[in-house]
């Protein structure tokens, strides 16, 4: 049992710094699209949108943070009956989720940030930060 505490403090602790990566790309994206939208789109301000983005990245959370305990749970109690499950495969496993998740959800907030960036340094709309995307 002690060893399941071990390798869930563990994966929680590499999670957290993935979180904080996220985290990080949600908020340059947040500010960036909010300078964009209300000062150079003259939009209003949408707290709907606000929320729905914080919403998401609250869903993201929780749901990795779920799937990252129940991997550990199940490889780890599943070591001691299948012996081809070992530490290799736990960790392939986690990583694969991790990279689907919550890297996936980072790339998309820089992808969206940078556009912006492009954008407001631009002064232009959003075409020309599609036209950059679609260049490759």
């Amino acid at each position: 049992m002690e060893m399941i505490y071990a390798t869930l403090k563990l994966d929680l602790g590499m999670i957290l710094v993935c979180y904080a990566v996220l985290l990080l790309a949600f908020a340059s994206n947040v500010v960036l699209s909010l300078y964009y939208n209300i000062s150079m789109s003259k939009e209003k301000f949408d707290k709907k949108r606000l929320l729905l983005g914080i919403k998401k990245a609250v869903v993201l959370v929780v749901g990795t943070l779920l799937l990252v305990i129940a991997i550990d749970a199940a490889t780890l109690l599943l070591a001691d009956y299948v012996p081809d499950i070992g530490s290799q495969t736990h960790d392939i496993i986690k990583v694969v989720m991790i990279a689907t998740t919550i890297g996936v959800a980072a790339w998309r907030y820089i992808k969206d940030a940078y556009n912006t960036f492009i954008n407001i340094l631009n002064g232009k709309p959003t075409e020309n930060a599609d036209a950059l995307d679609n260049k490759e």
